[in-house]
């Protein structure tokens, strides 16, 4: 590739990364449908033109958000940390009290960017609703991942089933979100966090 077009690609690569940036924090805060294209554009250094060569539709920005930025986030968050835990249960605990029970009051209100469009826009598009679905799925692929290991290493009982066990823990994960987003009383952590240890315990050898 020619000196002239690499830089070219470069450059549309960083202006991607600028909306895509900017994208997910506008809509983090107030909802894909509370957002606007031209919202995002006085965000970036960019122009609305610049935005359409990016994404011809502010659909096809959500599902770049979804492919480009969400899924990296869930396999960055909450499962590459797990390579470092000879137990993962320690390492699931450890990352939910790190960026759950440590998370600021108005971190905690805005919820999880995933279960957030889940809920907001798997109703109403089916291109959302395939690729939010399919990155839940990844989710707990990678995390059965971690679990089938912790079964092999003498962690977990024997007749535990690492599938059930994967779906239950990123459901849990959803599910402090959105409590603590709903309650908006971050010392509902506490007792979110002892059922999940509890329910570890009675998985484990």
């Amino acid at each position: 590739m020619k000196k002239s077009a690499l830089k070219k690609s470069r450059n549309l690569e960083k202006s991607r990364q600028e909306i895509l940036s900017a994208a997910f924090s506008l809509i983090f805060a107030r909802g894909f449908q509370g957002v606007s294209i031209d919202d995002i554009v006085k965000q970036t250094s960019m122009t609305k033109g610049a935005f359409y060569h990016q994404f011809p539709t502010k659909l096809d920005l959500g599902y770049a958000l979804v492919e480009e930025v969400i899924r990296p986030m869930i396999l960055e968050r909450w499962i590459k940390p797990l390579e470092s835990f000879e137990n993962p249960l320690e390492g699931i605990l450890k990352q939910i009290k790190n960026l759950i029970g440590k998370a600021s009051p108005e971190e905690l209100s805005l919820g999880c960017p995933l279960n957030n469009l889940v809920q907001e826009m798997s109703s109403q598009d089916e291109g959302f609703r395939e690729r939010l679905q399919a990155a839940l799925q990844l989710w707990i692929d990678e995390m059965e991942v971690h679990i089938k290991r912790a079964k092999k290493d003498g962690y977990l009982k024997s007749d535990v089933n690492t599938r059930y066990v994967a779906h239950f823990i990123v459901m849990t994960h959803e599910g402090f979100y959105g409590m603590l987003k709903g309650l908006q009383e971050p010392k509902a952590f506490d007792a979110l966090f002892d059922s999940l240890k509890r329910y570890f315990q009675t998985i484990s050898t």
